[in-house]
């Protein structure tokens, strides 16, 4: 197998959810959010914005709304990122331009030997009472963006755990699906 620095940040990156309560040097904050600046985006509208989140009782008040198992490292973390995009910009593809900017912030932060877990929180219905809708009143995001992830980062409490993945026999495939 080929060996490049990418690569192995990709394959290394595990999803942790328990955070040590070291503070997060600015300038790997500054690195992550430029990685998510850098993310490809359909046309290259660049429809993001993200919402660091440092305040604990911010934190305190998002982790009532997010999955149970989610909840301890949520308000563990010392910095959240909240990543939302802007409708108007671009109406089609803003789910893909968000959740490629939050994978590029993922990545970024463990190639600076941080951690990180990935909070689904974007509602498909759009509904007024959602998780997404709730979450987007804390943050006072406008009515124009929809809020995709929350990206807790941190220093891991505990040694990343190892994951198997499928072999590309099973996932790849020539030409047509189910040819092989």
């Amino acid at each position: 197998m080929m060996k490049n620095s990418v690569l192995d940040a990709i394959k290394g990156r595990r999803s942790i959810l328990r955070f040590k309560n070291n503070p997060v040097e600015k300038e790997k904050i500054e690195a992550i959010l430029e990685a998510g600046r850098w993310a490809p985006s359909w046309l290259n509208k660049q429809p993001w914005n993200f919402i660091v989140i440092t305040d604990k009782t911010i934190k305190e008040h998002l982790s009532e709304i997010v999955p149970t198992v989610v909840r301890e490292g949520l308000k563990e973390a010392p910095v959240c990122i909240a990543v939302t995009v802007d409708t108007t910009e671009d109406p089609y593809h803003f789910v893909e331009d968000g959740a490629v900017a939050t994978q590029n912030m993922a990545l970024a932060a463990h190639s600076l030997g941080l951690h990180s877990y990935w909070i689904g929180i974007f509602d498909p219905e759009n509904q007024s009472k959602s998780s997404e809708a709730r979450v987007k009143q804390i943050l006072e995001i406008p009515k124009t963006h929809r809020l995709i992830s929350i990206l807790p980062i941190g220093y891991s409490d505990y040694e990343s755990p190892k994951k198997e993945r499928k072999t590309l026999y099973h996932l790849v495939f020539q030409n047509k699906f189910g040819k092989r």
